[in-house]
């Protein structure tokens, strides 16, 4: 009896210890529901050039942020400021090599391809489910 007892006992307290996670569990997943009615989900990409990539999936910001935003919340990022738009000149400390820049790309779901950006960070609006990428590159133009 006094066994059934002290299992009882560890049973009900391993059964509450689970009701209160799963309780924190759910609503930790009604937040981020809640979040979503005025956040978007957006994936980056961060190519080094070197062979170092960096994802950031799933990074939550704001409906009507700007790549420029993105890249700023995921990493610490070096830029100029021209009547056109941002130019980013360092991602993470990385930048600055002759011939060498970070060009921003998106990727077109629909052709399964990585399209180059056709304006500057801060003048891009990202979508919810978007995936950019930044890559240090020496381009070929």
């Amino acid at each position: 009896m006094l066994c059934g007892l002290i299992i009882s006992g560890f049973a009900a307290v391993y059964y509450y210890n689970e009701h209160l996670r799963y309780r924190s569990l759910y609503d930790q997943a009604v937040e981020e529901l809640r979040k979503l009615r005025t956040h978007m989900l957006v994936n980056v990409l961060i190519d080094y050039g070197n062979g170092t990539r960096e994802w950031h999936n799933g990074t939550m910001l704001p409906i009507g942020s700007s790549l420029f935003n993105a890249t700023d919340l995921v990493a610490d990022i070096d830029y100029t400021a021209y009547p056109f738009g941002v130019f980013i000149t360092a991602i993470n400390g990385r930048g600055g090599d002759p011939g060498y820049y970070w060009l921003w790309y998106i990727w077109n779901s629909t052709g399964s391809k990585w399209e180059i950006g056709p304006v500057a960070a801060d003048a891009f609006t990202l979508h919810h489910g978007d995936t950019v990428a930044w890559k240090y590159e020496k381009p070929s133009w």
